[in-house]
């Protein structure tokens, strides 16, 4: 008996922790995410390894411009649709429609509701298997309205950082047109970065982050007068300190963009050079983020290649002897290597002559 008891706790306990950490990865699922397709599967998942289900079904609402998103897991195939009400089959429109969750023996769904009506859900074990235990309806109930909050979370997420980018590309547009010699050829340097990225193994949030700090760079610019940005003559030493302070006033323009905080110091630190005679702290080697180190390199290649006001393009077979000998000077050694690798490739010397 007390063999029996003692099985029993320890089966609950496995269950218990199995409860607790499928709430974390709601968490982590909100969090790291990049796009709702990823979010969608992930919760897929989640549902179908915490309930052993044959099949789930999730249904969003109001995703981008489309109507629907509808996502499938079914043995080890995964479907997926996004698209109008048509998409949906008349039981899935019910599920939207009903607004209240069914608890069957075989078949569990719920509506995500958070003020409004956001997406439902349906779980199922094929009726040859055994039902689901009134431990796990619950621990489905519960599940279900965490993800409910997760998914507001999520939605109020991808607002922020839609707003964001619109508010990137205005602040670019101005850039441009108040600060020429900031622009970096932005398609060119994407592929570049994406390239770095797959090379270096940066993670999805690095790579985006490098992206947007290839674009708002230079924005303090803006604020310095505009005589010392347009100037075709050397600078004075007064002239080049006010340049030198442009890293900070960029960083205080997003400072207050929580979806920005990890472009900051890629930012702040994009003109420290690798033997520490940069600027504005001097810092050198590993003191110096990675995301400037890169960003350092990529803003030199742009000038280079692409040339600008007052300086003429370089052929890049003497941009690739520059990078080499600003190797363990200006640049981090490890970075120029993998990007003279990449340079090598044909089918980038290809997208970039496009530009030309």
């Amino acid at each position: 008996m007390l063999l029996m008891s003692t099985k029993n706790y320890s089966n609950h306990m496995k269950r218990y922790k199995t409860i607790f950490s499928t709430f974390h990865t709601v968490y982590r699922l909100i969090t790291t995410s990049g796009d709702v397709r990823n979010f969608a599967t992930g919760i897929c998942r989640l549902y179908k390894n915490a309930f052993g289900a044959d099949s789930v079904t999730i249904v969003l609402k109001n995703v981008n411009s489309h109507g629907f998103l509808k996502m499938r897991l079914k043995d080890r195939r995964q479907f997926f649709k996004k698209g109008g009400i048509s998409i949906l089959t008349h039981a899935e429109r019910e599920m939207l429609d009903h607004e209240k969750e069914a608890i069957l023996e075989n078949r569990l769904t719920y509506p995500f509701i958070f003020s409004d009506t956001l997406g439902a859900v349906c779980v199922r074990r094929s009726l040859n298997d055994f039902g689901f235990s009134e431990l796990e309806k619950r621990w489905f109930l519960s599940l279900s309205e965490e993800i409910s909050v997760a998914l507001r979370i999520f939605n109020l997420y991808r607002e922020e950082k839609r707003l964001m980018i619109n508010y990137i590309k205005s602040l670019t547009k101005l850039l441009d047109q108040y600060v020429p010699t900031s622009y970096l050829h932005t398609k060119s340097i994407y592929k570049l970065i994406k390239a770095i990225g797959k090379e270096m193994s940066l993670s999805e949030s690095e790579t985006k982050s490098l992206e947007y700090a290839s674009l708002l760079h230079d924005a303090g610019k803006i604020q310095l007068p505009s005589g010392i940005l347009r100037k075709q003559t050397p600078l004075t030493d007064e002239e080049y300190k006010m340049i030198m302070k442009h890293p900070r006033k960029g960083v205080e323009m997003i400072k207050d963009l929580e979806i920005l905080k990890p472009v900051i110091p890629i930012i702040l630190h994009h003109h420290e050079r690798y033997d520490g005679k940069g600027y504005p702290s001097k810092f050198k080697k590993d003191q110096i983020p990675l995301g400037s180190r890169i960003l350092s390199l990529l803003d030199a290649f742009d000038a280079m290649y692409f040339g600008r006001p007052y300086r003429k393009r370089i052929l890049m077979n003497d941009i690739e002897k520059e990078l080499r000998l600003q190797m363990g000077k200006q640049f981090d050694p490890h970075i120029v290597e993998i990007f003279l690798k990449i340079l090598k490739r044909k089918n980038i010397r290809k997208y970039l002559r496009s530009f030309l």
